[in-house]
Order: structure tokens, then C-alpha cells, then sequence
């Protein structure tokens, strides 16, 4: 089975998968790991038997015809799952994938730094996870003795982050690590890029706005090829009358047949936890 208006070519394991019957593909901003899920169809058992945990996994879609829109995801397989009986597809195994941004959970750093600055100390630990180390927007204080004992890059970035806030007086309560086009970053600001634009009587589905001041809200389109947590996005709501640029702290694509749509929550602005 294919998912209508769109071209996907995954890679998971060993095998190239260009039809399916569903994927989703989540992104949080404050949770960091992205994760993917696919079902690929297996009457034979022969998908299966090729697959392991930890093996690559690259999902790809796009727009037929001009649309500019592509996407691409990598990480790697985390979960196959067998079909129930009782399922939609009795033939198809759940491969449930996480994405690169796992290497700050899985490499452990031992190091002790003396007279180095914050921002110096904190590429040095993005950079250890073997992933480039974008942009990093953090104070400059330099740090008189900091130590990490074989913790994880994510516990270390979070005990550099205590120092700062502890000792010198800063709020990196918004400041979120992520995996983007320049490579990991630790920043309270937008990835870059141009606004996605969502908008009535052309992409927007359903748009459910924060009920209050500082609560999040909800926005539907189809789908949204290239769009991450954390990337802006442009809401032009004429049955509700809004206009917002807001950026999105959650974003789910979901490919299935008869719908593909983008799900975007936006509002609350917070880090990571």
C-alpha cells in the first residue's frame, strides 16, 4: 500500500521500503530524542528475519511533482513489533526507530575543565557524541573547576547548565539541545529557516488555539515535509481571525492512507527536560 500525493523511500535495516501502509515521525522539542514508527508489510516473515535493534534507520518523503517540500530522518531501530491478529494490517511489523540525538543519552564523558568557558566546555561535550556541535547560545561565564564523571552528554549539559544558574544568576529555563541543520544545539532561539505557512482554505485542517495566555495550542495541516520542533511557523486562521508567528514546540507527521497530515503544538515555550 502507498500513502497518496507523497514519495517515501526508507531505509531500514538492510531493506528499502517505498510503500507503506503508515509512518509517523514525532519531534519534541523539550524531550529531545526524535522517534519514528513504520509498518512494513511481511506475509512472508522474510522483513523480519532481516531486522535488528540498532541497525540504521533513514526515512525519507516528499511531494510528487515541483513541490520544493522533502524530508529526511535518520537514526536507528529501537523496537520491532509483531502484528496482532485483530490489527488493521495482520501482515505487517511495527519498526519503531529513535533518532540520532540518542548518542547524548548513550556516550558517557569523564573530563575535568579548569578556567574554560561555559561555551567552550559545553561544544566539547556536544562534539564528544560524535554529532557536530552547532550553535551554542549560552552565557560565557568561565567556569573556575568543572568536573564530569562518566555521565551521559545529556547529564552533563544539564550539571553545566546547574552551574550556570547556581553560581553566576543565569535562566536557561527556555534553552533546549537539539539536533538541526548546523548540527547540535543548545539555544533558547528558533532553528533557522523560513516559516512554514499554515493557513485557511489551503493547508489548515483543524486549529485549536491556546485556551489561555501561556497554554498550548494546536494546529493541523496536510502534510509538512521539512518541519521540525523548534522551526516557525506562519497560522493565517480567517474563520478565528488570527494571524501568528508562533514556533513549534511539537511536531508529528503522520503518512497513512486516505490522510497525511502535520500536527503542530505551539504556545508554551519551555526547555528540555
Amino acid at each position: 500500500m502507498g500513502i497518496e500525493g507523497l514519495n517515501i523511500r526508507c531505509n531500514v535495516g538492510p531493506l528499502e521500503v517505498v510503500r507503506t501502509p503508515y509512518l509517523e515521525l514525532a519531534y519534541k522539542r523539550r524531550a529531545v530524542l526524535s522517534r519514528c514508527v513504520i509498518q512494513i508489510p511481511d506475509p512472508d516473515g522474510s522483513a523480519r528475519a532481516a531486522l535488528a535493534i540498532g541497525q540504521p534507520f533513514v526515512a525519507r518523503f516528499w511531494y510528487r511533482g515541483d513541490d520544493p517540500l522533502s524530508h529526511e530522518w535518520r537514526g536507528t531501530i529501537e523496537g520491532i513489533d509483531q502484528p496482532g491478529l485483530d490489527g488493521g494490517n495482520p501482515d505487517a511489523i511495527t519498526v519503531r526507530g529513535m533518532g540520532l540525538e540518542k548518542a547524548l543519552t548513550t556516550t558517557l564523558v569523564t573530563e575535568s575543565f579548569y578556567q574554560e568557558t561555559a561555551q567552550a566546555v559545553a561544544r566539547r561535550l556536544l562534539a564528544s557524541t560524535g554529532l557536530q556541535a552547532g550553535v551554542v547560545d549560552i552565557p560565557g561565564d568561565i567556569l573556575p573547576h568543572q568536573v564530569f564523571s562518566r555521565v551521559p552528554v545529556a547529564v552533563a549539559i544539564k550539571q553545566l547548565a546547574d552551574t550556570l544558574t547556581r553560581s553566576f544568576g543565569h535562566d536557561l529555563s527556555r534553552h533546549a539541545v537539539w539536533l538541526g541543520e548546523s548540527g547540535l544545539c543548545w539555544s533558547p532561539d528558533d532553528e533557522p529557516g523560513p516559516a512554514y505557512v499554515i493557513e485557511t482554505a489551503k493547508n489548515l485542517i483543524d486549529h485549536t488555539p491556546p485556551p489561555v495566555p501561556g497554554a498550548m495550542g494546536t494546529v493541523i495541516s496536510v502534510a509538512l515535509p521539512g518541519l521540525t520542533a523548534g522551526r516557525r511557523v506562519r497560522i493565517r486562521d480567517v474563520r478565528r481571525d488570527i494571524v501568528a508567528l508562533e514556533r513549534a514546540e511539537e511536531v508529528t507527521h503522520l503518512l497513512e492512507e486516505g490522510t497525511n497530515s502535520t500536527t503542530i503544538a505551539y504556545g508554551k515555550k519551555a526547555g528540555w527536560g
